[in-house]
């Protein structure tokens, strides 16, 4: 990726009429599954970055990438800064300091992770198995099956990193319409969490009624999930209703 190139394309951005503000701090990542990908600003600018070469960290086009994405942002807050009198220089260089609130949903959910990514790496063949014969009655029930253990494996970490920035106290007066994008940080946050917990219950349920040998564990699954659900609720009653841009609209 040449400077020249990345800095055109985050000018072109900026003039683009179609995309809808702040849709990617409310999105599950997953890109692939998305429909919003061409109202996306985060995903227009990192096209053609994010493949499976560019993403691996040994390989040095990585880097190379990566250091020209920070070289030309960090150039452009320089320009910007300049061009309306600003001396960063002389910014106030305080450590800014938020608290995490005290809960159980974000453990359980590390928890939940941990465990579930370590069932199904010692399960993989029995899972794979079980695959074959399903593609000997149904192919679209292999399909099924294979998209099931995609959801939760995705979700897996996700849910606990999403959980984990809805706890975050900003120090913020609820009453005050300046901490608007805060308040709706934590309700954004604690939403797409209980969305793939929703996700991750159904996909569960779909291995408990093709894997029934994996009962005890899959229940577990189910049991955890459904724990780390109550308790986001009951932190974040009115989640659900937060209109998250684009999603909701």
């Amino acid at each position: 990726m040449k400077k020249e190139d990345y800095r055109q394309r985050l000018k072109d951005l900026g003039k683009r009429k179609d995309l809808i503000p702040g849709i990617h701090n409310y999105c599950d990542r997953w890109c692939e599954r998305c429909s919003f990908t061409k109202r996306c600003g985060s995903y227009a600018l990192t096209e053609g970055f994010e493949n499976d070469e560019n993403r691996d960290i040994g390989n040095e086009k990585f880097w190379d990438d990566l250091k020209v994405i920070f070289e030309v942002t960090t150039e452009m807050i320089l320009e910007k800064a300049e061009e309306f009198g600003m001396d960063l220089s002389n910014l106030d260089t305080t450590d800014y300091k938020h608290e995490h609130v005290e809960n159980d949903a974000t453990q359980l959910s590390e928890d939940y992770g941990m465990q579930v990514l370590k069932w199904i790496k010692e399960n993989r063949n029995e899972i794979n198995e079980r695959a074959k014969i399903l593609l000997m009655v149904n192919d679209k029930d292999v399909l099924k099956l294979n998209d099931a253990v995609e959801v939760i494996l995705w979700y897996s970490f996700f849910i606990s990193v999403k959980i984990h920035r809805a706890f975050m106290d900003f120090g913020i007066d609820e009453d005050n319409d300046d901490n608007e994008n805060y308040i709706n940080d934590n309700l954004g946050s604690a939403k797409i969490a209980l969305i793939a917990i929703d996700r991750s219950i159904a996909a569960q349920g779909y291995l408990l009624e093709k894997m029934p040998q994996f009962e005890d564990k899959l229940l577990e699954f189910l049991a955890d999930l459904s724990k780390i659900k109550k308790d986001v609720l009951a932190a974040f009653p009115h989640a659900m209703e937060f209109k998250r841009p684009g999603f909701d609209d």
